[in-house]
């Protein structure tokens, strides 16, 4: 078996797998929709069954689902593929509609096709969630050549993820003949990588000589791309001056059309989730007064988009007058916090109050957790770059809060920052899908604990 899966672990054979799981998938499902629906199964012989798998693969593979590579995250492949699935189904309703809807009408008919897509996008994200585990755990390892100044090496070396990455050599940048030596000419590229600390150091032989291993197929990688690819952050204590002009992405800052659309979601979801979810906050207010003394909503200063100040709410989860002696940083397990506040805060149900937040245009769903404005005024002193979260709306929920623990220090600060500065320059649907999926994994596993 494990022959089997170090087999599909690698490149052509991966994506060859996929391509046929994914039409004895889509065959098998409709089959089975078809049979609880009509009453029969559809005959494989059938030229309409053929072109609805023949479009389900071209879109899929156009869409770029068919890269087993380790993504961005374990997340992104599946994601990618449960969003490319619906476009999939579109075209072939309009393929459908096209060719005469009599031609394809037991297929077509008693929600047949849209229950078999439905059904067919959770079996190939679960396949790719499946395949990317398989290729973390029996996939070729990389080594890692490190081309960068002693500090940066360090750093990079305590970080790396020994699954993920393999081996690593460091080599300091302004040491050319060791550079070189080790690159020989019979390298093999697909088992090798580079990662460059400072390109603009890079001698002009380095360069020419990396050049050639990149055309050969060899990974290159800045510092900060790296960290990037692999770890879904930006390095914000190592980017250099001229990096926020050359890099791409950022698009959410003045993307007006894509912000009013967030925002109409925005009130959307909060004006429906006051509603709905009106009976469990008022059993958690009673529940939160009968635990301990005091008010149930707690009101605290936060900094939100474009650095103004407001009123947040959340359920309190510490005792009264917590921070008499002055505003400090929330610890993991904090005297200062109730028995019924530890639940609170494990399942996140404490931040619920915000949905008041988002309707009234203060925050949004997803985006940076706002920061006090007594922290604040200290982490933009000592941490690069850090205003630059409030260049987007904050958030109830976010890829620094989803992807890291409650910040109690100016180094964590600075590690959220990396974060939240990867969801400024990447955001996109497949992100803020990737977001909402992982609070509510969060918040499930803290459940049932």
């Amino acid at each position: 078996m494990s022959q089997f899966l170090k087999a599909i672990s690698h490149g052509f054979a991966s994506k060859l797998f996929l391509l046929l799981a994914d039409v004895a998938g889509l065959l098998i499902i409709f089959n089975l929709v078809h049979l609880v629906r009509m009453g029969d199964t559809v005959s494989l012989s059938s030229g309409p069954i053929w072109g609805i798998a023949l479009i389900t693969v071209v879109t899929l593979y156009i869409m770029d689902v068919y890269r087993t590579e380790i993504p961005i995250t374990r997340a992104r492949l599946p994601l990618q593929t449960f969003l490319a699935v619906p476009v999939a189904a579109v075209l072939t309703a309009l393929f459908v509609y096209a060719l005469g809807v009599n031609s394809f009408l037991s297929i077509f008919g008693r929600g047949v096709m849209p229950t078999a897509f439905f059904l067919f996008s959770l079996w190939a994200a679960s396949l790719r969630w499946w395949l990317t585990s398989i290729n973390q755990q029996f996939g070729d390892k990389l080594h890692w050549y490190l081309l960068m100044e002693p500090t940066l090496a360090k750093r990079l070396q305590d970080d790396l993820d020994d699954k993920l990455a393999g081996d690593s050599q460091y080599v300091d940048i302004a040491d050319v003949p060791a550079a070189l030596a080790c690159f020989p000419a019979e390298l093999d590229v697909k088992k090798n990588a580079v990662i460059v600390g400072d390109m603009s150091k890079l001698d002009e032989i380095l360069v020419r000589q990396i050049s050639d291993l990149r055309f050969r197929g060899m990974r290159v990688f800045s510092y900060s791309a790296f960290y990037e690819r692999y770890w879904s952050r930006i390095p914000v204590m190592q980017l250099s001056k001229t990096w926020f002009l050359q890099a791409s992405g950022f698009e959410r800052i003045y993307d007006q059309v894509g912000l009013r659309f967030q925002r109409v979601l925005d009130v959307l979801i909060s004006s429906v989730g006051i509603v709905l979810l009106s009976p469990l906050l008022l059993l958690l207010v009673l529940l939160v007064r009968l635990t301990s003394p005091g008010a149930a909503i707690y009101k605290q200063q936060r900094v939100g988009l474009n650095g103004r100040l407001f009123t947040l709410y959340k359920f309190r989860s510490m005792v009264v007058d917590a921070e008499r002696d002055g505003p400090v940083w929330s610890q993991k397990n904090d005297p200062r916090v109730t028995s019924f506040g530890k639940f609170l805060r494990a399942t996140r149900l404490d931040e619920l109050p915000q949905l008041l937040n988002i309707f009234k245009g203060q925050m949004s769903l997803i985006g940076p957790r706002p920061e006090r404005p007594e922290f604040v005024a200290s982490l933009r002193e000592r941490i690069p770059h850090y205003d630059l979260r409030h260049l987007v709306a904050p958030g109830l929920t976010g890829w620094a809060q989803v992807m890291y623990s409650y910040t109690s220090s100016v180094d964590e600060a600075a590690r959220k920052l990396e974060y939240d500065l990867y969801y400024i320059k990447n955001h996109s649907i497949q992100l803020d899908f990737a977001i909402l999926i992982k609070t509510a994994s969060l918040v499930l596993r803290r459940m049932g604990r």
